[in-house]
Order: structure tokens, then sequence, then C-alpha cells
């Protein structure tokens, strides 16, 4: 339920409009009771943690009311399928999938160089990217002291995300987007780079 902001009623998120006043409800911005995070009020659901803003069944319990709906999946979780002492919602399938606020870790390198590549082509592809290493003092969040740098995109785009990563993932599971020998961009499948002509690495496309 949300609130409209013509006369107060408490309206269905699903709803494009008040039923009370006609008051439009596009466009008017949520903050989520559970997170805090805003976010368009007709959203069925906060995409930063999953909480839900109308009645729903857990997918695997449909006797039992959902609490949230998984981030990564959109799948409706009651409590015991819930990921526990956690502001957002998983369900049992994503459970092991580290998330900070609302985004999903998808990958992990060993630069920053190689972190940014994979993020622009990931940018490329219409999904939003982010790097996290262990240079970003401002972040609260402790990796330890020999951790990885991160990869992390919305949590709701992580799935299609794992698809790209994968469609350029070669043969010893590493990623790349570029030739190894000029640093041209190929696309997957490509057998010889067509800026240079140096042999690349057989991908999994």
């Amino acid at each position: 339920m949300v609130e409209c902001t013509g006369c107060g009623a408490h309206v269905d998120a699903q709803r494009e409009a008040c039923p009370e006043c006609g008051t439009t409800l596009l466009g008017v911005v949520n903050a989520c009771e559970n997170c805090g995070q805003e976010f368009d009020a007709t959203e069925p659901a906060c995409p930063a943690c999953g909480h839900l803003l109308a009645e729903a069944r857990c997918e695997r319990h449909p006797d039992r009311p959902a609490k949230g709906q998984c981030v990564i999946c959109g799948s409706p979780v009651c409590e015991e399928c819930d990921r526990r002492n956690v502001v957002h919602y998983a369900c049992p399938a994503h459970h092991d999938i580290p998330i900070i606020s609302g985004w999903a870790q998808v990958y992990t390198v060993g630069d920053d160089v190689e972190a940014d590549l994979i993020k622009e082509n990931l940018q490329s592809e219409g999904i939003d990217a982010e790097v996290l290493s262990q240079k970003d003092h401002a972040l609260t969040v402790d990796f330890g002291d020999l951790s990885p740098v991160r990869l992390l995109v919305p949590a709701y785009e992580y799935g299609r995300a794992k698809q790209i990563i994968a469609r350029h993932m070669d043969v010893r599971g590493e990623v790349a987007f570029a030739c190894p020998a000029c640093g041209e961009a190929y696309e997957p499948g490509d057998d010889v780079c067509s800026a240079c002509g140096a042999p690349l690495p057989a991908t999994s496309a």
C-alpha cells in the first residue's frame, strides 16, 4: 500500500491512480518501510530489498504468506524460505549471492583494470555495473585484506549479467572481452582478432 499525495488515502501499489480522488500515482516516490530505499510507488516491491507492497503467497509454500520477494529472481518467499538476519529477501536458490544495498556480486577479478573492462562491457549491454575494491575506503563493507575486486550489478539484473559474462568465458574459466594482444574488443565466438589478426581464446559461445 502507498499513501496518495492528493488525499492521503492508502492505495494498492498496483493502481495507477487513487480511487478516492483520482490523483495519479505514476512518478510518485515511495520510501521502503523495510530498507528506506526510494522507488516508484507503482512498483510491486522494493527493488533494493524485495519488500512486497501487496499480499502474495510463497512460491514454494503456497499456503503461507510471503514476507517479500527474492531480489534476484522475484520469487515470493515466506519466513522459512527467506534468508535470515539480512535486510534483503532471497529465495533458497540465491541465499549465497552477496548483496549490498540492492547490488549483487556477479563476478570477482584480481585487479581494477580487468574489473573496469568487464564493467564497461556490461554497461554497453545496458546493464548498470559498479566496481567494489579495497581502494573504496568510503565503503563500510569489510571483505577482508585479501579480497578480490568485485563486480556488482542491480540484483534484478544478476541473471542477465551472468549470461553475458558466461558468453565471454574461455575454456579455462577466465573472462575476456578484449584481445590479449592489442586490447581491441571482440565478440563471443570470434577465433581471430579483427583488428590485429591475433588468435583469440576459445569462449563458450
